[in-house]
């Protein structure tokens, strides 16, 4: 799967359904774009910097993947990346 963004880059998926540990720690990651899919991906937009945190409160509790509650979760991560060595987070919400 192949993502292009605005700005004409090239995301190439890398990993799906990321361990909840690695989720945390790109999302922490200033460097690393947070791409927040809304309603199941439907309208996906960049997260900004001062919201991650918030972010992060919501998926922690309920993500789907590993190292989160998969009965009850609600939010998927996967990793994209683009040369030179670019890394972007993509978060589903399925609503």
């Amino acid at each position: 799967m192949t993502l292009l963004d605005e700005q004409g880059t090239r995301w190439v998926l890398h990993r799906k359904r990321l361990d909840l540990r690695i989720v945390r720690r790109l999302v922490k990651d200033a460097a690393t774009p947070v791409v927040w899919g809304d309603m199941g991906g439907i309208s996906p937009r960049l997260a900004a910097e001062a919201e991650r945190p918030m972010l992060w409160n919501r998926i922690k509790d309920e993500y789907q993947g590993p190292g989160g509650s998969w009965s009850t979760g609600r939010y998927l991560a996967h990793e994209f990346r683009a040369e030179p060595g670019q890394r972007m987070l993509y978060i589903e919400d399925h609503c």
